[in-house]
């Protein structure tokens, strides 16, 4: 294990009375972990001198908030760097990766990282066969944490000038975010080539994927090789896969019953629901929350929705739609070959019809409330309890703020409690909201 992280431990006691922080910083030696922390991951350090202090210091489902919980700090392995992996994603995003030399950490060979973006990589001022450190952080995934060898760094010298997969050119592209009253710049690398092998493969795959239309048994490698074939090259392409039955049957590893599998699969998968369509198109920062909103308020629609697209709609109007994914919509349907698609797509599907349900509606009083959940809500999943917040006629919202009108808090509660109980808002166990529910 190595040393604890250094943390500061405000004595509530001396702050009530002076209004001044004094710090206690904690210090462990490796002996001293080595005999009373040695399979222990984190301590928890209790500032508890003032009884009514900690109280105001509120509590989640799972603790209360009196408490400064710390951990050990990774152990750091020296190796070298020896070169950059760059591999392009569904949204064109080339993702760096470092490979190192082979370091042993917890009993596995670790070679390579993520680097994640450009900026990442200019703060380490990264060059190949330097020295850096790595580490597995809370034991489980591999983290370039430093670089001893900062001297000749420069960032053109790491950049493929075309994209790795089809060649084209590349571009950096800069984002500007603010954390804390300071503004960040993120450089990540692009390829804009929508023909990019790469590109459409990732994006095959999350059409594929469970959340989107769950076509069971078209798994990335087997989308590759149909890919390779010719045989996809948009995602109409996938229901035309009958034409190809003669030659997918006589490809390795696959056969008669495999075929039907696979095609069995993608006829269950003609009948959808807007909100899998929608996540199918893949549209940047539309997901379950999302498509589940959009769903909502255009009743299930994809003609009222897509004819809201083209009058304009301001979606920041919707709750938790903010300007980026506003214009994300509106750009998306800008492209005429989206707009294709998503007319083309629609007359080889079945999707199903919104129910009204006025019934169970009635009498119910989270109509039209904004209803948030945090923590295990057995025996749901996430997914699961929001289908039954929607279905009383509520929105799922994603995540607390002023316009919430109740938080149902499971086990393992999160933040999300202490600024429900902050804002005021009515926190409700499980069994209370089943109970209000008629359930």
């Amino acid at each position: 294990m190595g040393v604890f992280s250094e943390m500061a431990i405000h004595d509530p006691t001396n702050q009530a009375q002076s209004g001044e922080d004094t710090p206690f910083v904690l210090e462990a030696n490796n002996a001293e972990q080595d005999t009373g922390f040695q399979d222990e991951e984190r301590q928890q350090a209790e500032a508890n001198d003032s009884i009514s202090y900690s109280k105001t210091c509120g509590r989640t489902g799972h603790h209360y908030k009196d408490g400064i919980a710390y951990k050990f700090a990774d152990d750091l392995y020296e190796t070298r760097l020896r070169g950059i992996e760059w591999t392009p994603t569904r949204t064109g995003e080339i993702s760096p990766v470092a490979l190192f030399d082979t370091v042993e950490i917890d009993g596995c060979e670790v070679s390579r990282a993520s680097l994640h973006n450009l900026s990442f990589i200019e703060e380490l001022q990264l060059t190949l066969g330097g020295r850096i450190l790595v580490s597995k952080r809370n034991m489980i995934i591999p983290h370039v944490e430093g670089n001893l060898d900062r001297e000749g760094f420069q960032m053109g010298t790491l950049l493929p000038s075309a994209c790795p997969c089809c060649g084209m050119p590349t571009r950096i592209h800069q984002t500007k975010t603010t954390a804390s009253g300071k503004e960040r710049i993120t450089k990540t690398l692009f390829c804009d080539n929508p023909a990019c092998e790469m590109q459409r493969l990732r994006q095959f795959v999350h059409f594929a994927s469970k959340k989107a239309l769950n076509i069971e048994g078209l798994s990335e490698a087997t989308l590759e090789r149909l890919i390779g074939k010719g045989f996809l090259h948009n995602f109409t392409d996938v229901f035309r896969l009958e034409e190809h039955r003669a030659e997918i049957i006589a490809m390795d590893g696959f056969g008669e019953r495999s075929w039907q599998r696979l095609w069995d699969a993608i006829e269950r998968s003609r009948n959808t629901t807007f909100e899998r369509y929608l996540i199918s198109m893949d549209i940047p920062m539309v997901g379950n929350t999302a498509s589940r909103e959009l769903s909502r308020a255009f009743n299930g629609s994809l003609a009222d929705f897509e004819a809201a697209v083209e009058s304009g709609y301001d979606f920041t109007q919707l709750p938790d739609f903010g300007a980026t994914l506003h214009n994300n919509i509106h750009d998306w349907f800008r492209v005429p070959e989206n707009r294709q698609l998503w007319k083309e797509l629609q007359t080889m599907m079945n999707i199903e019809k919104k129910n009204a349900m006025t019934e169970e509606i009635k009498d119910n009083p989270f109509v039209g409330c904004t209803i948030v959940v945090t923590g295990k809500v057995e025996p749901y999943t996430r997914e699961g309890i929001n289908a039954e917040i929607e279905s009383l006629g509520a929105h799922a919202g994603s995540a607390v703020s002023k316009n919430t009108n109740y938080l149902i808090c499971g086990e393992r509660a999160g933040s999300k409690l202490a600024k429900a109980q902050a804002l005021g808002i009515p926190v409700l166990t499980p069994a209370q909201f089943f109970e209000m529910a008629g359930k």
